[in-house]
């Protein structure tokens, strides 16, 4: 067998040996020129990660001690290597590798494959969003993909995209990576999808505000005036929106919807069916007053929030407005010198910075965060109907039971904004959230989310939160002034106080003014009692407070006043 020795800063080693320890030099570095990696981007049956790590199956693979250290160069252990990758695989390795002399680790370069990543993982999740919202308030219409970024066939877009650049980077390969990112991000938004949903509500909603002046006034009152030859040249200029600026209408459209439906105070799904016609009509009257304030300027009820959400989100897609500037520009005539400042004006970079490298790495910047909060503008809550949201509260309990400790705090959270919305989900949500404590029990994290959740259910249901004390109390042991506090939202926000849950805090709350040890009891406890003299001072005994409080600082001038 032969063995296949890389050159690394120290001289000729065997990948081998070192993977075996049979000599020193497991994590030297041996560098790579990038080309490496060609031969198994066009198989499938291999898996190149952006660090420039290759995996075979399950067979072998080359998965750690290796990343990109320069434009079109790779670093990787000698031991990693010899781990990892079989002889004729080495073999194919040992051909590209390079001194380290040869790579220009020295040169600033860019490496985009974070930022790729980011925005693929926005697009897919805009994706898995859109889905779920079409199929449950627009399945009355047809869809046959309800993807809003169609993702197919973009493996030759993110290796171009993912290469590195430097400073050297020429006009011509950025502009071909303004084109690039651009199909990648623009040419893949799904505008068949969007413009039936439109249509289905209003055709009218496919256009822009000044070609539907333009249409209106021909229809209207010049028509019959209209040569044939001019009517049909008229015709060609009817287009849709652009792929842009469909998006940001479907955005806005998505939230006019959901206001809709909310004004019109639909609960239930067999209602929501019976009103889809209504619920149409109303938001197409919305963005009709909103045409005529735009092209005539008569004002409107809902104008401001319309204006100001339409404005927000011109402002959250303004760097991929700008990015399609770019690429127009680039496609058609190459950069003007004029509008190529302005751009750069745009990014905020100096008018004479020649930087490609630069320039574009801020762009991208940018864009990726447009793709961000595309995403969270799709991410307001679903209108509040009942079924869906029983569903969404049986995932919660699903993921409460399944979950680990990062994740109690927020799935409660997720559990309180459904009770908001639907008091009577609240005796089912509590009998599943004991049975959940029964199995948790032993967990600190659990224990002290669910008393956060019942502090903040004292909000909701006022008197009735009491009768969780049970649950509240093993919270002491893990933060006693904590749970003392949680006591007094529960008494700060009930009519009454029960005696079962008084006979049980009270013994707590004196011993806690009693204790200088433990940090913030004693204030804690102290509040407690401040709370009950100012809400319910008949349930408290006189004299048994001026025991508790004797040789005690008292913090509140309103306890003070009472014992006195």
């Amino acid at each position: 067998m032969a063995d296949v020795k890389f050159k690394t800063e120290s001289g000729l080693k065997s990948a081998k040996k070192a993977a075996r320890h049979e000599i020193e030099g497991f994590l030297e570095m041996v560098y790579f020129k990038e080309e490496v990696l060609k031969k198994y981007e066009s198989n499938k049956d291999y898996t190149i990660g952006d660090n420039g790590t290759v995996l075979f199956g399950y067979k072998w693979g080359l998965f750690r001690g290796i990343c990109r250290v320069a434009k079109g160069f790779l670093v990787a252990h000698l031991g990693d290597i010899g781990e990892g990758l079989p002889e004729a695989e080495l073999k194919h390795w040992k051909q590209y590798n390079v001194n380290y002399s040869e790579v220009p680790t020295k040169e600033r370069y860019f490496d985009f494959r974070d930022t790729i990543r980011r925005m693929l993982h926005f697009m897919k999740k805009s994706n898995e969003r859109i889905e779920s919202h079409l199929n449950k308030f627009f399945f009355d219409i047809e869809l046959n993909d309800k993807r809003l970024f169609k993702l197919d066939n973009i493996e030759s877009i993110l290796r171009s995209l993912n290469k590195v650049i430097n400073k050297k980077t020429t006009l011509d390969d950025f502009q071909a990576r303004i084109i690039f990112i651009n199909i990648l991000l623009l040419e893949n938004i799904n505008s068949e999808l969007i413009l039936k949903i439109l249509k289905k509500v209003d055709s009218s909603l496919c256009y822009s505000y000044n070609t539907l002046a333009i249409k209106e006034a021909h229809e209207n009152y010049l028509f019959k005036q209209t040569p044939i030859e001019l009517k049909n040249c008229l015709k060609r200029t009817i287009h849709p929106l652009t792929t842009l600026e469909l998006l940001k209408k479907f955005l806005l459209f998505l939230r006019v919807h959901y206001d809709v439906i909310s004004s019109l105070k639909i609960r239930k799904l067999s209602e929501f069916i019976i009103r889809k016609h209504d619920i149409y009509r109303k938001t197409s009257k919305i963005f009709s007053e909103h045409y005529k304030y735009k092209i005539y300027d008569k004002d409107f009820k809902n104008r401001k929030y319309l204006t100001y959400n339409e404005e927000k989100i011109g402002e959250d897609t303004n760097s991929l407005k700008l990015l399609n500037k770019f690429r127009n520009e680039s496609s058609a005539h190459g950069f003007s010198k004029k509008k190529y400042k302005k751009f750069l004006d745009c990014l905020n970079i100096d008018k004479k910075n020649e930087d490609y490298s630069e320039i574009y790495s801020i762009l991208i910047s940018k864009v990726s965060y447009d793709m961000e909060r595309i995403y969270f503008n799709l991410f307001s809550p679903d209108p509040a109907i009942l079924e869906y949201y029983k569903n969404y509260m049986k995932e919660s309990l699903d993921e409460l039971h399944a979950s680990n400790s990062s994740r109690y705090e927020s799935i409660f959270e997720d559990i309180i904004s459904y009770i908001d919305e639907f008091p009577e989900l609240y005796p089912y949500i509590i009998r599943h959230v004991k049975k959940e404590y029964l199995c948790h029990n032993k967990d600190s994290n659990f224990i002290l989310a669910l008393g956060g959740f019942i502090e903040s259910l004292s909000m909701r249901i006022k008197d009735t939160t009491q009768e969780l004390i049970d649950l509240l109390l093993p919270s002491l042991e893990y933060d006693k002034a904590l749970t003392i506090a949680r006591f007094g939202h529960i008494i700060k926000y009930s009519k009454k106080i029960t005696p079962e849950f008084f006979k049980k805090i009270k013994p707590i709350v004196y011993e806690g003014i009693k204790d200088k040890k433990t940090v913030n009891v004693n204030s804690t406890s102290q509040w407690i009692i401040f709370c009950l003299i100012e809400r319910f001072p008949n349930l408290l005994n006189k004299e048994e407070i001026k025991q508790v409080f004797k040789q005690e600082k008292i913090q509140f001038d309103l306890i003070k006043k009472y014992i006195r």
